[in-house]
C-alpha cells in the first residue's frame, strides 16, 4: 500500500505532463530521482531537517522540469519523448559521477520524518502519512484540471494551433505543465527515499517511466481518478503474482516472475489501447450512467 501511494503521487505528476497537456514523457523517473537525491544529500551530507529538505527537493525538481521543458517547447509527440528520455540518461550519468551523491552506491541513513515526538519509522505510521500526502495530491490534481491552467493544458493537448489562436501561450503552458508535474515527482521521490532510508540509482529506471505511461493509458489519459485506477490496477497484478510466487502454489522463480509481470503489463496496455482506449475511468462512467438509468434504460 505504501509503495502504491507513492506511485500514485508520482503518476499524478506525469498525468499533468502527458495526460493533461499531451507531452509524452519517458523520463519521469529522472524528476523523481532528482527529488529523492536532493533529500538524501541535504539530510545525510549536510544535516538538514527532512521536512526542509523535502520542500527544497520538490522545488528543485520543478526547476529541473522547467530546464527540460525549454528545449521541448517547440517539439511535440515523439520528439518530446526523446528529449525527456535523453535527460534521464544525462541525470543518471551526472549523479553517478558526483561524490556528494554517493556515486553508484548511493546514500544510506536518510532520516525518517518526525512531527513533534512522533517518528514515522514503521509501515503503519508511514501509511497514514503517505495517505495524507496522496489525498492532498489527488485534490490538487482534480482542482488543477478545473482551473484556468488546466483548461489551457487540455486545449494545447487537443489542438495547439487552435489554442494559440484563442490567445493561449503554448510555449509557456508547456513549461508550466512540466513544472507542476515535476513538483509531484519530486515529492514522490523525496518520500520514497525517506521511506526506504536509502537512495540508489537502481530505484529510478527507464522501465518505471514506461510503466508510468502505461498506468495513465490503462486508467484514462487526463483523468485524476483514472490515474489512481491505473496505478492500482497494474500494481495489483504485480502483488497477485508476487503472492502466487511466494506461496509455492505455482513454481515461479524470481526471474520468471519478473518476466511474467512485464509480459502481463505489456498485454494489458495493448488490450486497453485496442479495446478500451479511454481507460478504466470510461468503464466506471458508463457503469455509473447505466446504474442511474436502471431499470428504464440500457
Amino acid at each position: 500500500m505504501n509503495f502504491t501511494l507513492i506511485t500514485i503521487i508520482a503518476v499524478l505528476g506525469l498525468n499533468v505532463i502527458t495526460g493533461m497537456s499531451g507531452q509524452i514523457s519517458l523520463g519521469h523517473s529522472a524528476f523523481i530521482m532528482v527529488g529523492g537525491y536532493t533529500v538524501a544529500v541535504l539530510t545525510v551530507q549536510t544535516g538538514w531537517s527532512l521536512w526542509l529538505a523535502l520542500a527544497v527537493g520538490v522545488l528543485i525538481s520543478g526547476v529541473v522540469g522547467i530546464v527540460v521543458a525549454i528545449p521541448a517547447m517547440r517539439l511535440k509527440g515523439f520528439y518530446v519523448a526523446v528529449v525527456t528520455l535523453a535527460f534521464l540518461f544525462i541525470a543518471q550519468y551526472i549523479i553517478k559521477s558526483l561524490d556528494i551523491t554517493g556515486g553508484i552506491d548511493g546514500l544510506r541513513g536518510v532520516p525518517y520524518p518526525t512531527i513533534g515526538g512522533l517518528e514515522f519509522n514503521n509501515d503503519v505510521s508511514w501509511y497514514y502519512l503517505l495517505f495524507f500526502f496522496t489525498i492532498l495530491c489527488i485534490l490538487a490534481s482534480a482542482n488543477l484540471i478545473r482551473s484556468r491552467f488546466g483548461r489551457a493544458f487540455l486545449a494545447i493537448r487537443d489542438n495547439a494551433t487552435t489554442a494559440s489562436g484563442l490567445g493561449i501561450n503554448v510555449s509557456v503552458t508547456k513549461i508550466r505543465a512540466f513544472f507542476i508535474g515535476s513538483l509531484f515527482a519530486g515529492l514522490a521521490g523525496g518520500l520514497w527515499t525517506s521511506y526506504l532510508s536509502v537512495v540508489r540509482m537502481d530505484q529510478f529506471t527507464i522501465w518505471d517511466s514506461i510503466w508510468y505511461v502505461g498506468m495513465i493509458i490503462i486508467g484514462g489519459v487526463g483523468s485524476t481518478a483514472g490515474t489512481v485506477m491505473g496505478v492500482i490496477f497494474l500494481l495489483l497484478i504485480r502483488q497477485v503474482l508476487h503472492v502466487i510466487g511466494t506461496s509455492g502454489l505455482v513454481p515461479l522463480s524470481s526471474n520468471l516472475s519478473a518476466a511474467l509481470i512485464y509480459a502481463i503489463y505489456g498485454v494489458a496496455i495493448i488490450l486497453f489501447i485496442s479495446f478500451q482506449p479511454y481507460g478504466l475511468i470510461a468503464v466506471w462512467r458508463k457503469a455509473k450512467a447505466n446504474y442511474k438509468r436502471w431499470p428504464f434504460g440500457v
